[in-house]
C-alpha cells in the first residue's frame, strides 16, 4: 500500500494504529507516522475505505486540505487549512518568545517568570 501511495504523490502519511515492515515501509522514502509498530499484519479483509474525507485521528479532527506538519522527535500535529496564515505568522514570535525564555532560564530565572514576560503573545 505504501507503494501505491507513493506512486499516487502521497507525501506523507499519519496512521492512528500500528505498522510493519519498516525497512519496506522506508524504501517507499514516503515519511510515516504511526502510533507503533507491530509484527502482526492486517487480514486480508483490511482494505482502504475512502479518500479525501473527514476523519478522527487521535481524537484530532482532519478535514481534506488541512496541513500536517510531522517531525520524526516530536509526532504530528494538524493545522486546519483556513488557519494556515494565522499559524504561520505567530510561529516566528512564538520561538523568539522561547528563545528569551532560555536565556533567561539559563540566567536563573524560574520557567513560569519567563513564560509569564515573554509569552504573552
Amino acid at each position: 500500500m505504501a507503494a501505491r501511495m507513493k506512486v499516487l504523490g502521497v507525501k506523507g502519511v499519519v496512521v492512528d494504529g500500528r505498522v510493519r515492515d519498516l525497512a519496506e515501509l522506508r524504501s517507499t522514502q514516503l515519511q510515516i507516522w504511526a502510533r507503533a509498530t507491530s509484527t502482526v499484519g492486517t487480514s486480508a479483509e483490511a482494505k482502504p475505505g475512502a479518500r479525501n474525507v473527514l476523519v478522527k485521528i487521535g481524537g484530532v479532527t482532519v478535514s481534506p486540505g488541512d496541513i500536517a506538519v510531522c517531525d520524526p522527535l516530536e509526532g504530528a500535529a494538524v493545522i486546519p487549512a483556513e488557519l494556515l496564515d494565522e499559524v504561520l505568522a505567530l510561529v516566528p514570535k512564538l520561538a523568539a518568545a522561547d528563545e528569551k525564555v532560555k536565556e533567561d532560564v539559563l540566567s536563573g530565572a524560574s520557567v513560569f517568570d519567563s513564560f509569564n514576560k515573554h509569552r504573552s503573545i
